[in-house]
């Protein structure tokens, strides 16, 4: 799975908006829309959303850019 599909997937699950899983990890809603979009992923976003969606960078993938 990459990790735009991993991170709609757990942000779906937790019932979160794109606005909410914003709110909770500190990301601006335009960037989490355009990662779900398959935008490259930066690791510090990686390292926001994994704490909001509570997981790791790794659980969400290894096509995380360092």
């Amino acid at each position: 799975m990459t990790y735009k599909l991993k991170i709609r997937e757990l942000r779906q699950a937790m019932g979160l908006s794109q606005s909410a899983l914003a709110d909770k990890s500190g990301v601006p809603q335009t960037t989490i829309s355009a990662i779900e979009s398959g935008t490259n992923l930066t690791y510090e976003t990686a390292k926001k959303l994994a704490k909001a969606l509570g997981v790791t960078t790794d659980e969400l993938s290894e096509e995380v850019v360092q």
